[in-house]
């Protein structure tokens, strides 16, 4: 075979060699670049009985993980969503969790009013929850439960100690306890033993159930004094909920009923 007609022949396999590879990635590029096509989210949240904006509502991306907080008037802004459809929620303290499902176009603004109904908290014996109720508000079981050595205290003295920027960072590093990323100015808190690590606790403010709530959703401020149970064998019949096997975190503010009288007659070192 003559030296020509061998370039002749190699010339064209490279030439179908680069075309194939072309056509082959050409379809994974145009996938790619669909795929990492963007959109914009703005809205407000607003309270779905009095219609007034609510400020400092969670607004999160169940895929993405991507969000934001609204401002003063309830609004939001999100400007680099992924397109596509996707599930958010809405959370702020004291309001049921919110969840829709969106889809949005790519290079397209869209608006939404999203709205937070005030939590509900059903009791089935009304005279058992107002005589817990009274118990818990005067905070008069708080060193009996820390006496009984079940369950981790964390005095007032104790929490300006540890100065924890979040309330999650009062627990790192505690045994049985994981604390997650931080990821938009929380991290989840899970607790266990074992296998189990990793239940997500039931959590009071001031003695009232708070449902759909994390720790991390209660502002620095409001940690005045804790404690944490981290099974449902050592959490109290008071903090207890049907069904539930996860233990509990209750937090005692320092604007609750009585907080300041007790923490003045908190002997040495509870203080």
């Amino acid at each position: 075979m003559s030296a020509l007609r061998l370039r002749n022949r190699w010339g064209l396999l490279a030439t179908l060699t680069l075309t194939v590879g072309a056509s082959s990635t050409a379809p994974v590029a145009a996938q790619e670049e669909a795929e990492q096509r963007t959109a914009e989210l703005i809205g407000q949240v607003v309270s779905a009985s009095t219609g007034l904006p609510i400020e400092g509502a969670r607004v999160l991306f169940m895929g993405s993980g991507g969000g934001g907080i609204t401002d003063a008037e309830g609004n939001f802004r999100i400007p680099n969503a992924p397109a596509g459809k996707d599930s958010i929620e809405v959370r702020f303290l004291g309001y049921e969790p919110s969840y829709q499902v969106l889809e949005l176009e790519p290079d397209v603004t869209t608006r939404v009013t999203l709205m937070l109904s005030r939590t509900v908290v059903r009791i089935a014996d009304l005279t058992v929850e107002v005589r817990q109720t009274r118990r818990a508000r005067n905070l008069s079981g708080f060193v009996e439960r820390m006496d009984r050595g079940f369950g981790t205290f964390y005095t007032p003295r104790e929490i300006r100690n540890r100065n924890p920027r979040l309330p999650s960072d009062l627990l790192r590093g505690e045994p049985n306890v994981s604390v997650g990323r931080i990821e938009y100015g929380r991290a989840e808190v899970f607790l266990g033993d074992g296998g189990r690590l990793g239940c997500p606790p039931a959590l009071y403010l001031d003695g009232m159930y708070q449902p759909g709530l994390q720790f991390d959703d209660l502002p620095r401020e409001d940690l005045g004094a804790v404690e944490v149970y981290k099974r449902d064998v050592e959490t109290p019949m008071e903090f207890m909920r049907t069904g539930s096997t996860c233990g509990a975190i209750v937090v005692w503010t320092p604007g609750g009923p009585g907080f300041l009288d007790w923490a003045g007659e908190l002997p040495e070192p509870f203080e």
